[in-house]
């Protein structure tokens, strides 16, 4: 192929080839995940060193502010924070704001069950799900206050007399809320727990990151995980690739593959169209 050839190729190649390639190598991907090493944000080594540093036994409110659109964006946050409480024999307490959320919680306990196992946990004596208990201001308010008497069983129609929610009246009775959101009640909970003093982590999607970053820097939040990209940089600090490493490989490859793309249809376009404009001249 004389070179001439060779430009022509790359200023005038078929642009399904690049809609066909991209989706193989996005595909590809999440079909058999590499688990590539990616850079870790400070933010994420913050909130890493943040729900590290739970110790056995602490009580956690695990707020799932989300529907599942946006469960699909925060999932492997949700995950990988889960996981560090259950490796640190902490006592969770699983509450949602938001109806369609109500079948999440089921969900992450499934993909941790070798987790739960491994150390023992027993539902009611160390994890509870409470359901959908947070439908407004209204109703964190009275958890905050008068957490018994806002919640009397759990989302089976369970009492929670005979659990670790025993030990729980106010908001001081809590040692961490994780709270996952795409901005449903974290605003509640702001309000009425972390204003307050109750130690408060957040996990949120893109759009919201701008809105709740200053909460840390005000430290009103121990720390924020930045959406997917930092549910992956968790995944790589813990040591176990998820959902969120698997989403940034097809995203690695798939820009790989546009930059290579753009570069060749630049060249081709200074070294044929180009040339073929100058000689119409």
């Amino acid at each position: 192929m004389s070179d001439n050839s060779l430009m022509k190729t790359l200023a005038t190649y078929d642009r399904r080839w690049v809609y066909l390639v991209l989706f193989l190598v996005v595909v590809g991907p999440l079909l058999r995940p590499i688990g590539m090493p990616i850079s870790v944000s400070p933010d994420t080594k913050q909130y890493y060193e943040a729900i590290n540093s739970v110790e056995e036994g602490d009580k956690i409110l695990f707020t799932l502010n989300t529907e599942f659109s946006g469960y699909n964006e925060i999932q492997s946050g949700i995950v990988a924070t889960m996981r560090v409480f259950i490796e640190h024999n902490t006592k969770i307490c699983v509450a949602v704001g938001h109806p369609e959320a109500t079948g999440i919680p089921e969900l992450v306990f499934n993909q941790l069950r070798s987790e739960l196992d491994a150390n023992g946990y027993v539902y009611g004596e160390d994890y509870v799900i409470l359901g959908y208990v947070m439908p407004n201001e209204a109703s964190v308010a009275s958890m905050s206050q008068d957490f018994q008497g806002a919640i009397t069983q759990d989302w089976l129609g369970r009492s929670i007399d005979d659990t670790f929610l025993s030990e729980i009246h106010t908001w001081e009775d809590w040692d961490l809320i994780a709270d996952f959101t795409t901005g449903l009640a974290t605003t509640y909970l702001l309000n009425h727990f972390a204003l307050r003093g109750t130690p408060m982590t957040v996990n949120c999607i893109g759009v919201m990151i701008a809105s709740q970053k200053p909460y840390v820097d005000s430290g009103v939040y121990l720390a924020i995980l930045q959406s997917m990209r930092g549910g992956a940089e968790l995944e790589y600090l813990t040591g176990h690739p998820g959902p969120g490493l698997t989403a940034m490989d097809a995203f690695t490859f798939g820009h790989y593959m546009l930059l290579l793309f753009i570069i060749a249809g630049n060249i081709g376009y200074y070294g044929y169209t180009r040339q073929q404009k100058r000689g119409g001249e």
